[in-house]
C-alpha cells in the first residue's frame, strides 16, 4: 500500500508502516529537526512544511493514496494541557479532513492521545445528558468534538468506521503508552489483540529490561514505565527536597527512574529506547529538540500492530 503521512514528526510511525510493507509517498512534518531526523534515517520522501499546503504534499506525493496516516496534534486533547480541544489553534483534525478529501484514500488512520475521549468538567455529556443539551458548544469539549465532529466526518466520507484505544505496553513496547486509534474505509478492521501482559503467552516487556538495569533496581519498578512525555528533558518532579514525592505521580518515565535508580532525567537514547525506535536512530537537533521529538512519537511496534490490522482487513 501507498502512503501519505501527516505530521509524521521524526518518523516513528513510518518505521512501523515501513516494517509492515507499506510504501511512502510522502512524509510531512513542520519541524525541520524532525524532518532533519528522518532524512538522516534514511526515511523519505520528507515534505518540510505545514500540512495545510496541500499542493507542496500533491507535488511530492502525486494525487492518491491507498492510506492516509494523521498522527494529528495532540496538545489540544492531552490532560497534560489545558485541553481547548478543538477551540486551540494546533488542532489538526480539519487540516486532515482537507487531506482526506483532497487525496481520497482507501484507507484512513488517526492517532492521538487518551484525553481526546474525555468530557471537560462541567459538560453535560459526562453525565449522560448530552441528548437533552444539543445546543452544547462540541468545540468547548474534547469529548463531544470526537462523538459529534470527528466521528460524523469520518462516517460521511467512509463505509467504515471505528476506534479503539490501545496501550503499547500489550504490544511489547517497555511503556504504558495510551492511545486512541481512528479508522476508516471500505471495511471493518478489527482491533489486534494484545500479544503482552496479564493474560498473554508473554510478559509485559518491562522498563528494566529495555534500560539494562540490576536485579535490585528491577525490583522497585519491575513493568513498563510511565509514558515517555516531551518534558523528560526536565527530569522527575521527585528530589530529596519534596520527601521523593511527585505531586500526583509518578506518571511520567524519569519518576520511575528516579523510584529505582536514583537519577532524575533519562537520556535522549533511554527515552528512545522506552519508545521501541533503533538504537541508531539518529536524532537531529539540540538537546530540547531531541527529547521533544521522542516525546511526541508513536512508537514503531504499535504502528506496525495497527497497520498490520488493517491489512487483514484490506486482504478479506
Amino acid at each position: 500500500m501507498r502512503t501519505i503521512e501527516l505530521f509524521a514528526g521524526a518518523g516513528g510511525a513510518a518505521l512501523g508502516l515501513e516494517a509492515a510493507g507499506f510504501e511512502h509517498l510522502a512524509l510531512c512534518e513542520w519541524d525541520p529537526d524532525a524532518c532533519a531526523t528522518m532524512r538522516a534515517a534514511g526515511l523519505g520522501p520528507v515534505v518540510a512544511g505545514d500540512v495545510r499546503d496541500l499542493d507542496a504534499i500533491e507535488a511530492v506525493a502525486g494525487p492518491s493514496c491507498d492510506l492516509l496516516w494523521s498522527s494529528f496534534p495532540c496538545q489540544a486533547w492531552s490532560t497534560a494541557g489545558k485541553r481547548k480541544g478543538a477551540a486551540d489553534e494546533r488542532n489538526g483534525w480539519p487540516w486532515t479532513v482537507d487531506a482526506i478529501d483532497r487525496f481520497k484514500p482507501r484507507w484512513v488512520l488517526g492517532e492521538n492521545v487518551r484525553g481526546l475521549l474525555l468530557h471537560r468538567g462541567g459538560c453535560v455529556s459526562r453525565g449522560g445528558q448530552g441528548s437533552l443539551f444539543d445546543s452544547s458548544p462540541e468545540k468547548d469539549c474534547p469529548g463531544c468534538y470526537f462523538e459529534r465532529v470527528i466521528l460524523p466526518d469520518l462516517r460521511a466520507r467512509f463505509a467504515c468506521v471505528g476506534w479503539w484505544l490501545l496501550d503499547a505496553a500489550d504490544y511489547g513496547v517497555p511503556q504504558h503508552r495510551r492511545r486512541v486509534i481512528l479508522w476508516a474505509g471500505p471495511a471493518p478492521v478489527v482491533e489486534p489483540a494484545p500479544t503482552h501482559g496479564p493474560g498473554c503467552d508473554r510478559e509485559w516487556y518491562g522498563m528494566p529490561d529495555a534500560l539494562g538495569w540490576t536485579a535490585e533496581q528491577r525490583a522497585r519498578w519491575p513493568g513498563p514505565s510511565p509514558t515517555v512525555t516531551t518534558t523528560e528533558v526536565k527530569g522527575t518532579r521527585a528530589s530529596e527536597a519534596s520527601g521523593g514525592t511527585f505531586s500526583g505521580g509518578p506518571d511520567r518515565a524519569s519518576d520511575a527512574l528516579y523510584l529505582a535508580t536514583g537519577r532524575r532525567r533519562l537520556t535522549v537514547d533511554e527515552c528512545a529506547r522506552l519508545q521501541d525506535f533503533p538504537a541508531d536512530h539518529p536524532w537531529q537537533g539540540n538537546s530540547q529538540a531531541r527529547y521533544r521529538q521522542v516525546g511526541n512519537a508513536c512508537p514503531p511496534a504499535l504502528t506496525r500492530v495497527v497497520v498490520k490490522a488493517l491489512m487483514r482487513a484490506a486482504q478479506e
